[in-house]
């Protein structure tokens, strides 16, 4: 795998600088930051990204006659969106498959560190690159002399520091790299609300020590199984769990890493909320309607009708008994009654009509769904599969009303 440092050269005038980082012991004095990482980082490509204006410069000039090795990364200034973009594409051509980077953020265009993280969050993607490290040469923070600085006896101007005796101060490197996780908790968090598969949450949400939330991403990921695989009463009872960690979870005691969840926690609050089981039977019903609708929302047309089916069956069991049933023999009682009326509902008792008719158009679409469309009279395209499981699904709130169940409004 190869290691590239992807640095940037400026047309400013570079000052002498003692850098120091935590992760090195060996301190390099230089006026171009890349010169020190390369010294860190001796088996690693130097890539500079460089305009025809810096590289005319003298310090092209420099780079061309001290370190011929460095490769330049031509670029253009970015004064336009056409620019940008062809920033953007020398950027990632210079990154080959499966690279290890190390970003230098120190010097160059202000616009490179914003484009570089972009430029790097795509390319971790499509081309598997890792981000290394990301680093800041940062001169501003060089502690200033505690002493006055000397005059000069001759002309009484101030002399600089690197032309009077004292040794340069230390200049800090600050590693930025941590940061890098907002990409991971932002395809994280991306994913979770698309899909509700949680997987990327487990290594972010998993560290040792006091303050860890490590049973929250436990539950995260049994949730994201249980809604995968179409377990809904378990998906009403962790999603209560879930719920109940996050609420004991105090956000004052955050670790810094998970300063990113703080947001993303309000939004899994949201989501879950109406998902989590009730005692109440009828708010049972409503919290499993819930789930349509989540379904719906992302997408996942096979659970959605797959689950409104059933539903129709615990509603009209609910209707009889007054309880959810779960018992096979129940449920199947329930749906001989649906089928009974299926092709004829207009013969039903009046508070079966619109469900009996929703039940015959739900049942033939879950099997056409669970056949792969595997069948001579399959009549639904996928073009127009979401169209005709909105309409079914929009008829669900009109269905219960008779059977003694009101909604606030379709799944």
């Amino acid at each position: 795998m190869n290691t590239i440092i992807l640095s940037a050269l400026g047309t400013g005038a570079y000052r002498e600088a003692r850098y120091r980082s935590e992760h090195h012991p060996e301190t390099i004095t230089t006026g171009l930051f890349a010169v020190a990482l390369h010294r860190w980082y001796p088996e690693a490509q130097v890539k500079l990204l460089a305009t025809d204006m810096a590289w005319k410069s003298a310090n092209g000039d420099y780079v061309r006659e001290h370190h011929p090795d460095f490769e330049r990364v031509r670029i253009p200034e970015g004064r336009t969106e056409a620019e940008a973009w062809e920033l953007f594409g020398a950027m990632t051509d210079a990154v080959p498959l499966g690279s290890r980077v190390i970003f230098d953020i120190t010097h160059g265009l202000r616009s490179l560190p914003m484009l570089g993280f972009l430029a790097l969050s795509y390319l971790r993607v499509v081309r598997n690159v890792t981000i290394e490290r990301v680093y800041y040469g940062a001169l501003e923070l060089t502690p200033r002399s505690s002493t006055p600085s000397p005059k000069c006896e001759c002309c009484g101007q101030t002399i600089r520091q690197e032309q009077a005796d004292e040794p340069l101060r230390l200049t800090p490197v600050v590693d930025l790299t941590p940061l890098v996780g907002l990409l991971d908790w932002a395809q994280a968090a991306k994913r979770f609300q698309d899909t509700g598969d949680a997987s990327l949450f487990g290594g972010l949400l998993r560290v040792r020590g006091p303050g860890n939330l490590n049973s929250v991403a436990d539950c995260l990921r049994q949730l994201s199984t249980a809604l995968a695989s179409n377990r809904t009463v378990e998906v009403g009872e962790l999603s209560g769990v879930l719920l109940e960690k996050l609420g004991r979870w105090e956000q004052k005691n955050t670790l810094a890493q998970h300063r990113p969840f703080l947001q993303v926690a309000d939004t899994i609050k949201a989501t879950m909320q109406p998902l989590q089981a009730r005692e109440d039977e009828r708010l049972k019903l409503l919290s499993h309607h819930a789930q349509i609708a989540w379904y719906r929302e992302r997408g996942h047309w096979v659970q959605a009708v797959g689950l409104a089916r059933e539903w129709l069956v615990s509603v009209l069991t609910w209707q009889q008994t007054g309880t959810l049933q779960l018992k096979r023999e129940a449920r199947e009682n329930a749906e001989r009654l649906l089928g009974q009326y299926a092709k004829t509902p207009q013969a039903a008792p009046a508070e079966l009509q619109a469900a009996a008719a929703l039940w015959d158009e739900l049942t033939d679409l879950r099997n056409d769904l669970a056949h792969f469309g595997m069948r001579e009279d399959s009549r639904t395209r996928s073009t127009k599969l979401k169209e005709k499981v909105n309409h079914l699904l929009d008829k669900l709130p009109a269905a219960v009303r008779p059977l003694g169940l009101e909604l606030d409004g379709p799944a």
